[in-house]
């Protein structure tokens, strides 16, 4: 009994988990992590679903090119009026004479056709032959094309989670601003009641007053600031993210791995391996091989098998069912040079491609070294600044405590205030800058 209670209990508190999840989801209220901005870019973002759509269309076009290794089957109707009647002689003898017959015709023969509606209607089937060899290089190029697709989709992720990861972290860095600047506009306003305590009991001056107030309005004019970019902020991510930019949500902070004491030889393989941009520029080296050799496809002739069948309604002197079976043999045996310019064009644009391979490669192994070294300088820098901050924030707890015991003046603690103040500020730059360079750094690396 009691298992049973204690089931039924878990699967309660499960619920309601779960319909707080799908509320906060759906009212975008809450905290919303860095996976779950991810999870939500990938799936709504506009301009990614704009790229989605065009893997889709390749796709069709795809199987567009398998339809052209299938016989083509081919009607016409023709419906006409004849404005005049049709008039024939076939003249006696005109099909010959034979012995046992005599001239065929045997006499002159008149064939009539008055001015009515008539109809011609055909139908024919034709299967290349040796097109075929073109049609499956085509459907191959045509993969590619797919494949190419679905490259500039992945490339357009990487780019989106890269957007979201810095928006992401542009947002948690003046969060954490706004947090810190309440906390000095409060302390200030209890300086100021302090002060005024102080002046009522004739142990502060006036200017020590109007100096602390001027504090306490220059401090909550940079909270407005504040506030005002973090709300900026905000609606760009809610724009990244696909949903209405005016919905609420707050961030968290976000687990630093060190990805700066990564290998920087493992760096560059792992680039090398998950970059889009090279598996682009090998798609369109493949694409230009393919092309060269359907170039070279054309100095063959084009053989077909076609059936054909013909049927003439309302003229008199035709066979009303006129049927076929052949080859359809077509070649251009002299094009003054065309084919062959064409493939030399295909050869060079091949050739162009390799180069543009071994580019990518060079650039994409810099772009690592580059963003490598940077992510090593942030994190440097952030360790100055956060050491500076905590000694600035050590001697503020000094001086308060001093000033409280009144054996230093109001400027000096204003004046140590202002040191923390730019500590602070160097601070949050450097951590927007660890974490930006941290990002750059994974896009580099062509990872999600």
């Amino acid at each position: 009994m009691r298992l049973w209670i204690l089931t039924m209990a878990c699967v309660l508190v499960t619920t309601l988990c779960l319909f707080r999840c799908a509320n906060a989801q759906a009212t975008g209220g809450g905290v919303l992590t860095l996976d779950d901005a991810l999870l939500l870019a990938k799936s709504n973002n506009r301009d990614l679903k704009q790229f989605g759509f065009d893997v889709g269309k390749e796709r069709e076009a795809l199987s567009e090119a398998k339809t052209h290794l299938y016989p083509r089957f081919d009607t016409s109707v023709l419906a006409a009026e004849l404005l005049a009647p049709l008039d024939f002689t076939i003249k006696k003898g005109q099909l010959g004479t034979y012995a046992g017959t005599g001239p065929i015709p045997g006499s002159n023969t008149d064939l009539h056709t008055p001015a009515r509606p008539i109809a011609i209607a055909s139908v024919s089937a034709t299967q290349p032959l040796t097109q075929l060899l073109r049609i499956h290089l085509s459907i191959a190029s045509q993969r590619l094309k797919v494949d190419a697709a679905q490259l500039s989709f992945d490339q357009r992720e990487q780019k989106l989670t890269d957007d979201v990861r810095l928006s992401y972290y542009q947002v948690l860095q003046e969060q954490i601003q706004d947090e810190s600047q309440q906390a000095v506009v409060k302390y200030l306003e209890e300086l100021l009641q302090l002060t005024d305590r102080r002046f009522r009991q004739h142990a502060a001056l006036e200017a020590d007053r109007l100096s602390v107030r001027a504090e306490v309005a220059k401090a909550t004019y940079q909270l407005t600031v504040i506030e005002d970019k973090l709300a900026d902020s905000k609606e760009v991510l809610n724009h990244l993210l696909g949903r209405s930019v005016q919905t609420e949500f707050s961030v968290e902070p976000v687990a630093s791995p060190l990805l700066e004491e990564q290998d920087v030889v493992t760096a560059r393989t792992n680039a090398l391996q998950h970059r889009p941009e090279i598996k682009i520029a090998s798609n369109r080296l493949r694409q230009a091989e393919l092309e060269t050799k359907s170039e070279k496809t054309h100095y063959i002739p084009d053989i077909a098998i076609q059936a054909s069948y013909t049927s003439p309604v309302n003229i008199n002197f035709l066979p009303q069912n006129i049927g076929s079976v052949g080859a359809l043999f077509t070649w251009q045996p002299w094009d003054w040079g065309e084919k062959r310019h064409k493939v030399r064009e295909a050869a060079l644009t091949e050739k162009q491609a390799g180069l543009s391979v071994e580019d990518i490669r060079e650039q994409i192994l810099l772009d690592v070294d580059s963003h490598f070294r940077r992510l090593r300088e942030a994190r440097a820098h952030l360790a100055v600044a956060e050491a500076l901050r905590d000694a600035e924030t050590e001697k503020m707890r000094n001086q308060k405590e001093a000033y409280s015991q009144q054996s230093i003046l109001l400027s000096d603690l204003l004046k140590q205030q202002s040191s923390l103040a730019d500590a602070e500020s160097q601070y949050h730059q450097a951590v927007l800058a660890y974490w930006s360079a941290r990002a750059d750094f994974q896009k580099t690396l062509g990872e999600e």
